[in-house]
């Protein structure tokens, strides 16, 4: 968005609040109206940060549990805006009607022009957090449309597993339990580390692994590969080769199956 665009969106915020606050002062909203003005007040600013393709302020806007469903990247970029949202040049709304909040919780209806598409009308849902309003949806926005690094995902992937098998040699039952997913956890019912000896019924002594980085298979935030691991003793060793699941959550590749533990 053009500075001069971004002034213009500036001075609708101030011209909306304006008009709540009037309401509120002539009695029309109370506590309600209250509500109404600091909704407005947060979904202007996401809107003029996506505006203005800022990548930092528009991440301080979204609530934790929007991050994490989302898949949100820890840096924003321009480029990931524009891939989520498109280029937003302008946006409209009415404080009377656009606005509806119950309790902890607002929708916001928007009409957004955005660059290269007609304008179309999409729902903002925000929810109170510790006093502060964060945006916990936006139709608008799909973040599985921006642009993936495939090269830089594998590598990712490649140095989780690696990290992971590594702790599996090693017995580092923490490193382990920190990187199972909270599916995973659920599934087996694991509330907390392993003792060295139920790691050891569950996993037994492993020499060395191998996979190939080459075979790595990647999708909507999910990556799969086959692992051999050689398991027993100096001249007594068996492999087992079987196909592992990771996940991605935040910036984290996290294993969400891993057949080599037997309960």
């Amino acid at each position: 968005m053009k500075k001069r665009s971004a002034v213009m969106a500036v001075s609708l915020l101030c011209f909306l609040l304006a008009a709540v606050l009037l309401r509120c002062s002539c009695g029309g909203g109370g506590a309600n109206g209250v509500k109404n003005s600091q909704v407005l007040e947060a979904a202007a600013a996401f809107l003029d940060a996506c505006g203005n393709l800022e990548g930092e302020a528009v991440r301080s806007f979204l609530s934790q549990e929007y991050l994490q469903s989302n898949q949100v990247p820890e840096s924003i970029t321009a480029e990931d805006i524009i891939a989520a949202l498109g280029q937003l040049n302008s946006y409209r709304l009415a404080p009377d009607t656009d606005i509806k909040v119950e309790g902890d919780r607002a929708v916001v209806t928007v009409n957004l022009s955005i660059k290269g598409r007609e304008e179309k009308e999409e729902t903002l849902v925000l929810r109170r957090y510790g006093g502060e309003w964060k945006v916990d949806g936006f139709t608008a926005m799909n973040w599985a449309s921006r642009p993936v690094d495939d090269k830089k995902e594998r590598v990712g992937v490649e140095e989780a597993l690696r990290d992971f098998l590594i702790a599996c040699i090693d017995k580092d039952t923490a490193y382990i339990y920190a990187h199972l997913s909270e599916g995973y956890r659920k599934k087996y019912r694991l509330e907390k580390p392993w003792t060295a000896a139920e790691f050891s019924g569950i996993f037994g002594t492993a020499r060395s692994y191998d996979f190939d980085p080459d075979q790595i298979s990647l999708q909507d935030g999910e990556a799969w590969v086959d692992v051999t691991i050689e398991f027993g003793s100096r001249g007594n060793l068996e492999s087992e080769t079987a196909e592992v699941l990771l996940i991605k959550r935040g910036n984290d590749w996290l294993i969400d199956a891993f057949p080599f533990f037997i309960y």
